[in-house]
């Protein structure tokens, strides 16, 4: 893996974590408590935003990785 697909995979990746908490989110908002399921569909969404947050923060742990890789190949070549 070339580091430029390193940031677009890990970019993809932050893209659709976004997304998804933002999908997420706005069932939270959207939950009725006097629907049947409702409580079901609020739980799911928590934990489906939290699934997302830890999709974004691993992605970033990507970014941050490849962000030292390219510092550290500037360093040796200069």
């Amino acid at each position: 893996m070339n580091v430029i697909s390193g940031f677009q995979s890990a970019l993809v990746g932050i893209r659709a974590g976004m997304q998804s908490m933002q999908g997420h989110a706005e069932n939270i908002a959207g939950t009725s408590f006097a629907e049947p399921g409702g409580t079901t569909s609020l739980v799911e969404s928590i934990i489906g935003l939290k699934e997302s947050r830890i999709q974004v923060a691993a992605s970033m742990q990507v970014v941050t990785a490849l962000d030292e890789v390219i510092g550290t190949l500037l360093d040796v070549r200069v």
